[in-house]
């Protein structure tokens, strides 16, 4: 039995992840092969941490994450501020520790950066993803595709930039792999709009609605045609931790680490166009060449 520990408590993911591992065997959303033991508050209302503990049987809490490390297997690391990720991962990926970052990874590509670095030099296998990357809606217009290649990408959802407009720019990546070449971003007061363009001339376009209460979906597009999809089903995050604990069973993460530090560089590529007028900006601009990134990962 692989035992987890949560970081940071706030997040409604944690309701929900901790209901995948922590449930009855007869709960659809239950996953065996591993438990959440512990958790650890990071200036958490107590009335939080002890609704959790009740409703999911966890005894142990703890409010610095480098005490957890010693006691689990894994990690999850929860919070909202994507600011403070590196900080609440570290001892987890020192200490060789699978762990899952939620979204957003971080807010800076340097963050990024030193969280993989850590990683791969005390194997310890990394992900982090939006839960949309896996779910069904986008499995199944994927599967519909077959094997035409995506060309352009049209997708919208609510939110703002870095919290929401990752789910964006996973599925992207998701869809399309890596190579984003320039972004740029004209953005409103109720809305980013942001275009994308890979090196091989491939596009997209993501739209974030800041006030919209909507689901997430888009349009895929091929040489042949296209596909829609809208995300409804919250399944995606049984999805998401079936990859967890396959990442946690075998050490091998399921996103190329390349990637994960291309979906944050999309965003902060947005964030300096918006405040230069829209200029498209060249992910080159803000971070080493894709190849030279992480000399390590081998």
């Amino acid at each position: 039995m692989i035992k987890i520990g949560v970081v940071s408590l706030e997040s409604t993911h944690v309701d929900a992840f901790c209901r995948i591992f922590n449930s009855e065997s007869s709960d659809p959303w239950n996953l065996e092969g591993a438990q959440i033991v512990a958790l650890c508050s990071q200036d958490n209302a107590p009335e939080r941490v002890m609704e959790l503990q009740e409703t999911h049987n966890i005894e142990t809490v703890l409010t610095e994450p480098r005490d957890m490390a010693a006691m689990v297997d894994a990690a999850l690391i929860l919070g909202r501020d994507g600011g403070r990720h590196l900080v609440q991962a570290a001892p987890f990926l020192e200490a060789g520790r699978a762990c899952f970052v939620d979204k957003p990874f971080a807010h800076t590509v340097d963050d990024c950066t030193e969280m993989v670095n850590l990683a791969v030099d005390n194997g310890a296998p990394l992900m982090s993803a939006s839960g949309l990357r896996y779910s069904d809606e986008l499995s199944a217009a994927m599967a519909e595709i077959g094997d035409d290649e995506v060309i352009h990408a049209s997708l919208i959802g609510p939110g703002e930039l870095y919290f929401y407009g990752i789910h964006l720019t996973d599925v992207v990546n998701a869809v399309m792999g890596g190579g984003v070449q320039c972004v740029s971003n004209v953005a409103e007061v109720g809305f980013d709009l942001l275009n994308l363009s890979f090196g091989d001339g491939r596009s997209a376009s993501l739209q974030l609605l800041r006030e919209a209460k909507a689901n997430h979906h888009g349009e895929l597009f091929t040489g042949s045609g296209s596909v829609a999809f809208a995300v409804k089903d919250k399944l995606f995050y049984r999805r998401t931790m079936e990859q967890f604990l396959a990442m946690a069973e075998t050490g091998e993460s399921p996103i190329m680490y390349e990637d994960l530090i291309e979906s944050v560089a999309v965003l902060v590529a947005a964030e300096i166009s918006a405040a230069q007028g829209g200029r498209a900006v060249r992910l080159a601009e803000i971070r080493p060449q894709r190849e030279q990134m992480v000399p390590s990962l081998s």
